[in-house]
């Protein structure tokens, strides 16, 4: 769920969003990040806040959203996520986002002593790991090419493997996940979907949802299990 947006980048209130999200968690706490630089300084104001709390961060780093919804669950870990999209956003999961705002506005925070401040654990390689256990599971084949929009999030890093993995044509479009422009509009995705040849199209959106386009039905999931499963059983 969506707990924070901001036009602008303001590191303050990001910190205090940490704060009331170490106090809520107060245990290890998953965060992730997509490709933006801002989106990189934005986690760093949260963290401050969440470890000032005494809990503990496992940093993953650069990772798509829906990949990180699945390793946290898989973790049984809560997880705080920033990321941009016409503006600062963070997305939680496993959390209740009325306790988190209910702290931040009364900033009943808990204050940990200095001896008791968070450590900070980093995991570079949660993405890895992650495609790593869905190929171990999944060893389907899908004849065909697809058209994928990443919408500039850093779910053009399932890519190529997974196309290679799973034996299909990929072309790509809104791939720059480093650019602060829009990605170009559904739109434009549905009618080259239409006009291009393609067998099926996916698209990853900014909020960890991943929509399915194949023969003109559109199927949306929150997890790469769920997709690939039904990609399993009807392609």
């Amino acid at each position: 769920m969506e707990v924070y947006y901001s036009p602008r980048f303001n590191p303050e209130e990001l910190a205090l969003l940490g704060r009331a999200i170490g106090t809520i968690s107060h245990g290890t706490i998953i965060v992730g990040r997509d490709g933006r630089a801002i989106s990189r300084y934005g986690k760093r104001a949260m963290v401050v806040g969440i470890v000032s709390t005494g809990s503990t961060i496992m940093d993953v780093r650069l990772i798509p959203l829906v990949a990180l919804k699945d390793f946290s669950h898989r973790k049984g870990l809560p997880l705080a996520y920033v990321y941009y999209y016409n503006g600062v956003r963070v997305y939680v999961n496993g959390m209740d986002a009325d306790e988190i705002n209910t702290i931040l506005e009364s900033k009943s925070f808990i204050e940990a002593h200095p001896n008791d401040i968070g450590a900070t654990v980093y995991y570079p390689n949660a993405l890895d790991d992650f495609l790593h256990e869905v190929f171990k599971h999944y060893n389907f084949k899908i004849e065909g090419k697809a058209l994928v929009d990443a919408m500039n999030t850093p779910a053009v890093l399932f890519f190529p493997r997974m196309s290679e993995h799973f034996d299909f044509e990929t072309e790509l479009i809104n791939d720059m996940m480093t650019s602060y422009l829009p990605p170009k509009p559904k739109e434009v995705f549905l009618h080259k979907l239409n006009k291009g040849g393609y067998d099926f199209g996916l698209r990853f959106r900014p909020d960890g949802t991943i929509e399915l386009h194949h023969k003109g039905e559109q199927k949306e999931f929150g997890s790469m299990w769920t997709l690939l499963d039904h990609m399993k059983r009807n392609l």
